[in-house]
């Protein structure tokens, strides 16, 4: 009995917001399949890219902000990156470029472990898990899209093979580069993208590898709180 009650306890004051973390989620798949996309073809889908990438950092703010040890942390990245990435990605310096990538991947690092942390913790399975494990599935790829562009940045055209000319525009090039990361993740791979130099190869072995334990260790952790939620039942 003790157990059980330990097993359906739920927190008194709720870590991740439900509401936020949905936001998050839609925020995210636009910038990857709609607004990405058509960025590297459109001058307004661009700018709307830039902004809702803003958006995702204050859905990720707002959806841990009750979080007391390491909201301020992330709040503190935030704040940094909503005025950065516009201009970084806009003026189109290497050095802030560089520095707004570094910063993001940082601050969907620290976010992916927050949920995770946060919502598998939980006693039942219900939309927010869900909605969590998508969020943190969404955040893998961005991080590598992240990494492949600052590695694409600093090593040049050397990285990649490309089927198409290769964009100076640095939105652009994000836009590209999460398409190749996401076409990793999933093991696509359609080879218009190639990994050629030998770290930009070790990233998309590792994202591959990602890609298929990820997905296998959350069915197990889904149907473990399941059996759990069961048997205190």
């Amino acid at each position: 009995m003790a157990q059980a009650s330990v097993i359906t306890a739920a927190p008194a004051h709720p870590v991740i917001q439900d509401k936020s973390l949905s936001a998050l989620v839609f925020f995210e798949v636009l910038a990857i399949f709609v607004f990405g996309p058509l960025a590297s073809i459109h001058d307004a889908s661009r700018h709307i890219f830039v902004f809702n990438s803003c958006f995702i950092v204050l859905a990720g703010i707002f959806a841990i902000s009750r979080h007391a040890r390491l909201a301020k942390t992330l709040i503190g990245l935030g704040l940094v990156l909503i005025p950065l990435q516009p201009i970084s990605l806009y003026l189109g310096e290497m050095w802030l470029t560089s520095a707004y990538i570094l910063l993001f991947v940082a601050f969907l690092g620290l976010l992916s472990w927050i949920i995770l942390n946060h919502v598998f913790r939980r006693s039942r399975i219900n939309l927010h898990c869900i909605l969590g494990a998508i969020a943190v599935y969404l955040h893998i790829g961005l991080v590598f899209a992240l990494l492949d562009t600052l590695l694409v940045l600093h090593v040049g055209d050397t990285a990649y093979v490309f089927a198409e000319a290769l964009e100076a525009e640095h939105v652009r090039l994000l836009s590209r580069m999460i398409y190749f990361s996401f076409t990793t993740l999933t093991s696509v791979g359609y080879g218009d993208i190639t990994p050629v130099f030998p770290l930009a190869r070790s990233l998309a072995n590792l994202e591959g590898l990602c890609g298929q334990l990820f997905p296998a260790i959350l069915l197990a952790r889904l149907v473990s709180m399941e059996i759990e939620t069961r048997h205190a039942d």
